[in-house]
């Protein structure tokens, strides 16, 4: 791998991983991991940085021709967790046909955003890549008859959200559900993504739309085009902690069968570019991508660049992070990314949308139906006061904690 300033400045076992995860080989690519390998890597750490990166498949398969000159004793360790992925991926496959069927009979369009569809799309074998859940895409008129579908499979919500102002819509992106008997977890959208970046409405989606080969029911989703702005914006809305989301774009971009004329518009259109300029930078850089030259130029300015370099310090310290920090200082750890990723009419909209009444306002003030109009006003007052109290008590419960040594239950203020 060619030594760049963002790559060489990860640990030696980030090194190593990004080695192993380039596409194509070259004449001296075992060189080049055997020089690597025997740097003083910590086997364990990067086996645990394969699997939280969620990339352990293809490691596997690609260190397994390695295995006795490099001596690697931790492939057990590699091949029991692609084992299991295999079964997951099995199990999501399943279910998610029975969900896309279930939708079907009511009527209900759904795109399947991410899990099976990518690995048989960018793979072509469901067991090439890794998911946890299945999210699945919406109109938000059918919201609330995919809800219904969804219970009645026997699928309970994570989270039961108060509705008295009508304002889930508006305020939140997905709605959480987990079966209780096989563990499968289902992801129900109405946007793709927070409101952060525009989207296409749904029926421009559906129009584009692609079909999953290796199923017995219809399944669909993403065009070619919206799918690769949607990971794009996926990934770079988290950070991109996970490289799995690189690897996924990577292959993409070498499979080169879009049109990018499409792609740069639909970044237009979502007011980001400078995202599109932040991910070609880091897969040149830490996967020598090969750009198309078209997508070039939105990576030859210092926003994307400063960006990218963000990005790398996430991926290089958020794993560590997150193992002896509590969730909400890991959180603060992306205040300087997120200033940088969102333009000033995002950061309008999201201040807009902070601003419409929350149906925990009419819980904290009850009013009568026909006085519904003063929750707007109010809505700013009524946030700092629940505000207040959630933190009076987060005290209580994390003195709780500290005496019982129990799991400290996260408050939901907005």
């Amino acid at each position: 791998m060619k030594s760049t300033r963002l790559a060489s400045s990860l640990p030696f076992e980030l090194q190593l991983l990004l080695l192993i995860l380039r596409t194509e080989d070259t004449p001296d690519l075992n060189k080049e991991l055997h020089d690597l390998a025997v740097k003083g890597i910590d086997w364990e750490q990067f086996v645990q940085l394969a699997n939280r990166h969620r990339v352990y498949p293809t490691i596997m398969t690609k260190l397994h021709e390695l295995e006795e000159e490099l001596k690697l004793g931790f492939m057990e360790s590699l091949q029991l967790m692609s084992r299991r992925n295999t079964f997951q991926m099995l199990l999501l496959t399943a279910e998610m046909e029975k969900v896309c069927k279930a939708f079907r009979e009511q009527n209900i369009d759904t795109l399947v955003l991410k899990g099976p569809v990518l690995a048989e799309a960018l793979y072509g074998d469901l067991s090439s890549r890794t998911s946890k859940d299945i999210d699945m895409l919406v109109s938000a008129e059918h919201v609330e008859q995919a809800e219904i579908a969804i219970r009645q499979l026997g699928y309970v919500p994570d989270e039961e959200i108060p509705r008295i102002l009508n304002d889930m819509i508006q305020k939140w992106h997905h709605l959480g559900f987990t079966h209780p008997r096989t563990g499968v977890q289902i992801e129900l959208h109405w946007r793709m993504s927070p409101e952060t970046f525009r989207e296409p409405a749904f029926s421009e989606l559906w129009e584009r739309r692609q079909t999953m080969k290796q199923t017995t029911e219809p399944v669909y989703y993403l065009g070619q085009e919206d799918l690769f702005v949607y990971l794009t914006l996926h990934g770079a809305r988290h950070g991109w902690f996970r490289l799995r989301w690189l690897v996924d774009i990577d292959r993409m971009i070498r499979m080169n069968n879009m049109d990018w004329k499409i792609v740069i518009e639909r970044f237009r259109e979502s007011d980001s570019l400078h995202v599109c300029g932040q991910t070609m930078i880091l897969l040149s850089q830490l996967f020598n991508s090969p750009i198309p030259s078209a997508l070039q130029t939105f990576a030859d300015n210092d926003r994307s660049q400063r960006l990218a370099e963000e990005a790398v310090r996430i991926i290089r310290e958020l794993v560590y992070i997150k193992e002896k920090q509590t969730q909400k200082e890991a959180l603060n750890y992306f205040k300087v990314y997120d200033k940088l990723l969102s333009t000033r009419q995002q950061r309008l909209r999201l201040l807009l949308n902070r601003l419409y009444p929350s149906s925990l306002d009419a819980q904290m003030l009850p009013l009568p139906k026909q006085l519904h109009f003063l929750y707007f006003p109010l809505r700013p007052f009524l946030w700092a006061w629940r505000k207040k109290n959630s933190k009076h008590q987060h005290k209580i419960v994390t003195k709780n904690h500290a005496a019982t040594k129990q799991e400290p239950k996260k408050v939901n203020v907005l």
